[in-house]
């Protein structure tokens, strides 16, 4: 049975009257939580309580699911669902504000990004797993396409 559209704030934190970073919504019976970068956390708590294993994004623009039972994001794609790996997204965001920055790449293991980002983490990671044979097609065009990588 499809869920409604989501309430206009996580339902517990407007109950004490907190704030909350990003809404999700429970796909198993609609509720509306608060982000795990918010303090309460309240998505992760209502998983936690009722074992309901798969909540959605309520942001504008957002598209994933995530399940907290196997770990893993996914988006619709091709009429189904496949799996997404938010660490690459987020790296290959990261690597590209940084070259757009700076001009290049910084792959130093220790670099990380104005905001936090490990993205000497998130290049090493990628790099190792193309030598083990086990980067994703789609990965290694996206980052054959970033201007100064290098394998």
């Amino acid at each position: 049975m499809p869920v409604g559209p989501g309430a206009a704030a996580c339902e517990e934190c407007a109950a004490l009257g907190a704030p909350f970073v990003h809404r999700r919504q429970c796909l198993t019976c609609g509720h509306t939580g608060c982000c795990d970068a918010s303090e309460h956390r309240h998505a992760s708590a209502h998983h936690a309580l009722t074992g309901h294993p798969i909540m959605r994004s309520l942001e504008p623009g957002d598209d994933w699911m995530w399940c907290f039972v196997c770990a893993d994001g996914f988006r619709r794609r091709n009429g189904g669902f496949a799996v997404v790996d938010f660490f690459f997204e987020a790296g290959l965001d990261a690597a590209r504000r940084e070259i757009a920055g700076s001009g290049r790449l910084d792959a130093a293991a220790a670099a990380t990004t104005p905001d936090g980002f490990p993205l000497g983490t998130w290049v090493a990671t990628y790099r190792a797993m193309a030598a083990r044979g086990e980067l994703e097609p789609e990965h290694r065009l996206a980052l054959d396409a970033l201007p100064g990588w290098t394998w």
